[in-house]
């Protein structure tokens, strides 16, 4: 694993504080502590150091976009459709398709578009009714001023350059058209203290400031908010859970090697019980606190 120093996406700066470490606890391929840091000029919330590109594969398994058509995954494509803009005969760009899953539940109900979509980690898209490309964004060559609505669901924060994305979606973006993006909330338990955040993939973890920074530097005027957990779940759960275990002395390297002591095992039981009693009832989203927000931008 190849690990780069960056600078700031947003501002450029090269000075930040560490806000927490956590390694990558899903695929457990490292025992490395991933910095999650924020920038001391514009409070961008970011992983550094971090894999570069090549070293990133590794934390993507080859079946990651795999089964995406469950039933569990309808659900959550009924609440993104029901955010949708008008996209009746227009052209509209899925970002990080997939395989194509979500644009072909929006064909299947009826809806008349023409339906583009774009991954680099994906090989192709069996769907014929959708124009696919194995790409990175900057590198699709879609013409100025084309589409006329762009959407990306949980991909800006996988970025490694999230700034070139937004500027390049202002290129290719109709004017008055909107650009919607699902992305986790560097300001909620989810995203500050609960050691939710899919470190290292999620490299980015943005806030209204900084997302307003970014729209306004890139020619696209952020214009609503959404806070939701019926799309993917943004509560604080794991908050508790994580600090009574690590008050008995449980660290990530015990955890990920699973060497807990058995007092740290029921330690870390009880505050599991208690995330699911004190966030159970969803009222971080009604707050507008939680951990996944949808951001809507604006072309000018």
């Amino acid at each position: 694993m190849l690990l780069e120093h960056i600078s700031c996406d947003l501002c450029g700066s090269n000075t930040y504080r560490v806000r927490y470490r956590k390694p990558d606890n899903w695929l457990r391929r490292t025992l490395f502590q991933f910095p999650v840091v924020e920038c001391l000029e514009c409070s961008l919330v970011y992983v550094n150091p971090r894999p570069t590109i090549e070293s990133m594969r590794a934390f993507y398994p080859g079946d990651y976009h795999s089964n995406r058509d469950t039933d569990e995954h309808i659900q959550r494509y009924k609440v993104q459709a029901s955010m949708l803009p008008g996209i009746e005969n227009g052209k509209v760009l899925d970002i990080g398709c997939a395989n194509g899953d979500f644009l072909g539940y929006l064909l299947d109900q009826g809806s008349d578009f023409e339906a583009y979509g774009i991954d680099a980690l994906s090989e192709s898209v069996g769907n014929t009714r959708i124009q696919f490309k194995k790409s990175v964004l900057t590198d699709a060559g879609y013409p100025d001023n084309y589409f006329d609505f762009v959407m990306a669901w949980a991909v800006f924060e996988h970025l490694h350059h999230p700034k070139q994305y937004f500027e390049e979606v202002s290129r290719i973006l109709k004017p008055g058209k909107q650009l919607l993006i699902l992305v986790t909330n560097s300001e909620s338990i989810y995203g500050r203290y609960a050691g939710t955040e899919d470190v290292p993939r999620h490299t980015y973890h943005f806030s209204r400031k900084t997302l307003s920074r970014y729209g306004r530097e890139s020619g696209l005027r952020l214009s609503e908010l959404i806070f939701n957990d019926d799309i993917f779940d943004g509560r604080g759960m794991g908050l508790f859970g994580k600090a009574l275990s690590r008050l008995v002395g449980l660290t990530w390297e015990v955890e990920m090697l699973n060497k807990q002591r058995f007092y740290q095992r029921i330690m870390g039981q009880i505050g599991r019980v208690i995330d699911r009693v004190l966030f159970g009832a969803h009222w971080e989203a009604r707050l507008g606190l939680s951990g996944i927000m949808v951001a809507r931008f604006v072309k000018d």
